[in-house]
């Protein structure tokens, strides 16, 4: 039996103005104006910027959903896996432009990812916003907070189960209550379950067996000391020591991406398609770029992914496949349309995935 495939993309939605960047950062602050103030720090870096009709857009006009949701899904993209941020006693934030999507019930398919980390100033090292864990009470909260969402019929569901991910399941001590929240709430409502994936999980770690499917999407960056070893060791004292001045730090797509170890083959492990890196907009010199990424070293990545689900002797009857990212700008991986590719890298994932319905 051949899986369905579920293809999401990581969806920031934080292009619009809110107070407490206003606050840390200065009036009027989105990431679009550390994208337009990057600059390159090597002859062969080009910064990647949107093309889009809207130009550098704001989440809170409507128009723009639509727009992202008709071409995605023309492209053999299923949904968004929207970044939710929840730090406990009701705290959110970049909650607006999903707001806006459920009252106006806007054409956008999309599930959420708990992005369960502190926010932080990384260039001065100071906390910005502290995320909590307190317990099922304040779980069965943010599940109330959700649940309009849960209920929308624009919300992604697998056999009727509202898909939700969780960013970094080994931060919260205390997971199994959450998930069992989470489940009793999801039944209480008369919804059969929580379809769960998970990001910041391998094959090895115990907690997976708490999800329907999960991933690392930082687990690239281990091989890169086999790749660049002299910016490894640059990047190691950066972090270790606070250095401003030794980055950026630069490995190889080919290297950490096209090179980097299979799958494994239990099914549940998720494919993560990764779409660029360059970090320097958002981190200047702290910054990490994946130097030689293009539509050809994507279109052999989408390839690799491909073959590897192929080989696979287990099949799930739904297969999900996660992009990384939709519109990350800052931190270079988009698949949304850029100056420089256009709709390219959308032409070969709408190919990748009729390569594996066939």
């Amino acid at each position: 039996m051949r899986s369905k495939l579920l293809s999401l993309a990581y969806y920031l939605p934080q292009f619009h103005e809110i107070e407490e960047n206003n606050r840390w950062w200065g009036p009027g602050f989105t990431e679009w104006q550390q994208l337009n103030s990057a600059k390159s720090y090597f002859s062969w870096q080009h910064i990647r910027k949107p093309d889009t009709p809207f130009g550098d857009y704001d989440l809170l006009n409507p128009a723009v959903f639509e727009w992202q949701q008709a071409i995605a899904g023309k492209h053999g993209i299923d949904g968004f896996l929207v970044f939710d941020y929840w730090f406990g006693r009701g705290k959110k934030l970049l909650e607006k432009p999903m707001q806006l999507v459920l009252d106006q019930q806007l054409n956008f398919k999309y599930a959420f990812c708990w992005a369960n980390h502190t926010w932080y100033n990384k260039r001065q090292h100071i906390t910005l916003q502290e995320q909590l864990y307190l317990g099922k009470e304040d779980y069965s909260a943010y599940f109330d907070q959700l649940l309009p969402h849960f209920q929308s019929a624009n919300y992604i569901k697998v056999d009727g189960k509202p898909v939700f991910s969780i960013f970094s399941p080994k931060d919260i001590p205390d997971l199994e209550v959450f998930i069992d929240t989470f489940k009793q709430c999801a039944q209480a409502h008369g919804l059969p379950g929580i379809y769960w994936l998970a990001d910041n999980t391998e094959p090895h770690q115990p907690w997976k067996r708490y999800f329907d499917g999960y991933n690392k999407s930082g687990s690239i960056f281990k091989w890169r000391k086999r790749d660049n070893l002299w910016s490894y060791l640059r990047e190691k004292l950066a972090r270790n020591y606070q250095f401003k001045n030794l980055g950026p730090f630069v490995y190889s797509y080919e290297g950490l991406v096209i090179n980097n170890e299979p799958l494994s083959d239990d099914p549940n492990q998720v494919p993560i398609i990764f779409t660029g890196w360059d970090t320097t907009p958002r981190h200047l010199r702290r910054g990490t770029i994946l130097r030689g990424f293009d539509p050809h070293r994507f279109e052999i990545h989408l390839a690799n992914i491909a073959t590897q689900l192929a080989q696979r002797k287990h099949q799930l009857s739904t297969q999900v496949v996660i992009i990384k990212s939709w519109n990350e700008w800052a931190e270079g991986n988009v698949i949304e349309p850029d100056q420089q590719w256009r709709m390219q890298l959308l032409e070969q994932y709408l190919l990748f995935t009729r390569k594996v319905k066939a």
